[in-house]
């Protein structure tokens, strides 16, 4: 499944043409090409392959496309793989899926499958990380033509622009615990541990030991999150700036409606992120197993 638009950005070969001659020189038919929009991000796509027997899907995109076929095939037991050609590729760069379009085809006709937990939201389902505050806003307000033009380092423009902006009340809860924060700047709900730029926001995080992690950002000035950056960057447990949990089943509440967003895509503004983990419910085809 391969965006039109997103083709047009690729530097070297088309992942189309790629994928049929590794099929062919495995002696298997050429592969059905099923496209997605800007109306249909994927699950049409991946479901309309289901019905025509798919015995793996192809993805062609980036984290939101990634997202809305992994809806799709939950709990179907048909492989997915993956060839990242969209802005932030964060769940291919954190399973260690190739940057390299001809290795990714390579790993999507050779490479092994893999169960890997999802997290399951009202409205879809989440393979990488979602949140509110901070984050959202970066994703919804990134320029579009910049996302083109250079890829994820357009979020920092975003980023930098939302540093400034105004704390919120949250009720965060974990497996049924409940914490209450007055002055939260952003909550990041993850199955994998690494943001862009190498920085581990979840060191310990395994997209398939069944649960989920969770940070807790609370930084009072602009100038507070440079301690968030330097917290991040040593590790370390917990401090007034950031906060680690873990957990099944996550609630975000606040008191006003507030920004979301899941795997670089936004959601509607509300008051509520409820996110509950699906235990190795997607089968996701990797370059070798992920390590013990």
């Amino acid at each position: 499944m391969i965006h039109e638009d997103k083709l047009a950005a690729l530097r070297g070969d088309d992942p189309r043409d790629l994928l049929r001659w590794a099929l062919r020189e495995h002696g298997e038919p050429p592969p059905k090409l099923y496209a997605t929009s800007n109306e249909d991000a994927g699950g049409k796509a991946a479901r309309t392959a289901l019905a025509d027997g798919a015995e793996l899907v192809v993805v062609c995109g980036g984290d939101g496309t990634v997202s809305a076929c992994a809806a799709a095939l939950a709990g179907t037991g048909i492989p997915m793989a993956v060839i990242p050609i969209g802005t932030g590729n964060l769940v291919a760069r954190n399973l260690g899926v190739p940057r390299d379009v001809e290795e990714a085809v390579a790993v999507a006709v050779n490479g092994v499958d893999q169960a890997i937990d999802l997290g399951r939201l009202d409205d879809g389902v989440m393979v990488g990380m979602a949140g509110v505050g901070l984050d959202a806003a970066m994703v919804q307000d990134a320029p579009r033509w910049l996302k083109r033009r250079i890829g994820w380092p357009a979020y920092v423009v975003s980023l930098v622009r939302h540093l400034a902006d105004q704390g919120f009340a949250a009720t965060i809860e974990v497996d049924g615990r409940r914490t209450r924060h007055k002055h939260v700047r952003m909550v990041v709900i993850g199955n994998v541990g690494a943001l862009h730029g190498g920085i581990s926001l979840f060191p310990d995080a395994r997209p398939d030991d069944g649960v989920l992690e969770v940070a807790i950002l609370a930084p009072r000035t602009v100038f507070g999150w440079a301690s968030v950056v330097a917290r991040l960057v040593r590790g370390g447990g917990r401090s007034p700036v950031v906060e680690r949990l873990r957990g099944r089943h996550i609630v975000v509440r606040g008191r006003r409606p507030l920004r979301r967003e899941a795997d670089g895509e936004p959601l509607a503004d509300g008051r509520v992120l409820d996110v509950k983990v699906a235990p190795k419910a997607l089968l996701l085809r990797l370059k070798q197993p992920l390590d013990r």
